[in-house]
């Protein structure tokens, strides 16, 4: 009796190892792993000679904009661009029409994107100060994990320090975790208030205005208060070397406290910023270059647990809108179909190992996500989610490639080398040949704990 599938003549890789085999798939799920020269009898021969069979990854940091503003992104290209850049599971955040801060609104909008996914997702709810009673219907529905602002932005009102110790104790008394975006608020406004006093407009602002010491502060007192109500939780897109010493500390006094940084901090500079701003806006914003070259260190030393995309596009014209004045163009920027070309890219130019990709990519997302081993593995009995990867295709970035909606990309003549081949979820083909053949619907719901 054939497999349904068969991944031949690549080199497996893990977190922990690597080594040369065939992937057989039955029923969606990893069925056994072969020797090489074992013959394996299947239906469908993926061929990947030549290439590296990786597990797909796990980000649950895209902004989908769906239900809501779709003209910037929708379910069914972010999930298509995800596919494209090796990304089997999706973690969607709240931000959408409506935030989703209710277990009904969750159900609705599980419900809605049925038909749209072309990628396996979960659901972000968010962190509010309105909605601590919420919680508990709120995990019981599926969360995945709960969003938090210690600052004003996108519109979600800052989580202010009572109100973050008592969402966080319920947070750990459901056996959930927390997600949480740090800046203070304070410090912010404080910033923009002198700065539009001075008249500043142009991208070199941005640094100043979401500045490292309002990070810093509110890292601080994100952690202090995990430390007294225990709730597991990230830290996400820390943007420099100190934000890692801080989290680092306080993993060593038992806190539960995961790094989450993106590849946008690992290539851009605030020179980027000023020089091509709107479209290198984002918050916090890129640093200084020493900073840049240091998170690679520390990438590859194992001190940052996820690398995501914070995938959050806008439209040109949406950007555009800032071009003389920041202050007037959104944040954000697109980015899930690029993370592990970029990342690949580390590994050419020897900064970081593939395992290493694997782990931040993949498997700690998952773990951190009580997912694993269901997600972010090469384990038989695991979901056939995998990604074969070309560690030496060599192509330059270019805005007219970009599968998401937008269609532009911050890393536009960039070339690099390491790419995505093909893209399976649960077996089936989603990416092949440098086009999404995963159908919206393929994609299921994904709820914490699923791990079996």
């Amino acid at each position: 009796m054939p497999y349904d599938t068969a991944i031949t003549g690549g080199t497996i890789v893990t977190a922990d190892e690597r080594f040369e085999g065939t992937v057989a798939i039955e029923d969606g799920k990893i069925a056994a792993l072969f020797e090489p020269g074992q013959v394996v009898d299947a239906d469908r021969i993926v061929d990947a000679s030549g290439r590296h069979v990786l597990p797909g990854g796990v980000d649950p940091h895209v902004h989908m904009m769906d239900p809501g503003d779709t003209e910037r992104e929708d379910f069914p290209t972010g999930t298509g661009a995800a596919a494209a850049g090796g990304i089997t599971t999706v973690g969607e955040h709240h931000r959408t029409d409506p935030t989703v801060l209710t277990a009904e609104i969750l159900t609705d909008k599980r419900d809605y994107l049925a038909d749209r996914a072309r990628v396996d997702y979960g659901l972000l709810a968010g962190g509010h100060p309105d909605n601590v009673d919420e919680i508990e219907d709120l995990e019981a529905e599926g969360t995945l994990a709960y969003k938090s602002f210690t600052c004003e932005v996108h519109g979600v009102p800052a989580l202010q320090s009572a109100d973050m110790h008592a969402l966080y104790e319920e947070i750990d008394r459901v056996d959930g975790i927390s997600m949480v975006h740090p800046e203070d608020e304070l410090m912010l406004n404080a910033n923009e208030e002198r700065l539009r006093a001075e008249g500043q407009t142009d991208g070199s602002l941005i640094p100043e205005w979401r500045s490292k010491e309002a990070e810093q502060v509110a890292v601080s007192t994100t952690l202090q208060i995990a430390k007294q109500t225990g709730v597991p939780f990230w830290f996400a897109h820390l943007s420099h070397p100190e934000l890692i010493d801080q989290v680092n500390w306080y993993k060593q006094q038992g806190v539960e406290v995961y790094a989450e940084s993106c590849p946008h901090y690992f290539y851009l500079t605030r020179e980027d910023v000023a020089e091509d701003a709107p479209y290198t806006m984002f918050t916090p914003p890129a640093r200084e270059e020493s900073d840049r070259k240091e998170l690679w260190e520390r990438l590859d030393a194992g001190e940052i647990d996820m690398i995501n995309a914070d995938h959050a596009p806008s439209t040109r014209a949406q950007k555009a809108a800032g071009e003389d004045n920041v202050f007037d163009a959104p944040f954000g920027i697109p980015g899930v179909e690029t993370v592990l070309p970029l990342l690949l890219n580390g590994v050419a130019d020897g900064k970081v190992s593939l395992e290493r990709v694997v782990e931040v990519f993949a498997t700690n997302p998952a773990e951190i996500l009580d997912l694993y081993p269901r997600k972010g593995s090469l384990q038989v009995g695991a979901d056939a989610d995998l990604t074969v990867v070309d560690l030496d295709r060599e192509r330059t970035l270019r805005d007219e490639d970009i599968v998401a909606k937008c269609g532009w990309t911050p890393f536009d003549g960039l070339t690099i080398t390491g790419d995505v081949d093909t893209t399976l979820v649960r077996g089936e083909p989603v990416y092949q040949d440098g086009d999404v053949v995963g159908d919206p619907g393929y994609g299921e719901f994904v709820r914490r704990g699923e791990n079996g």
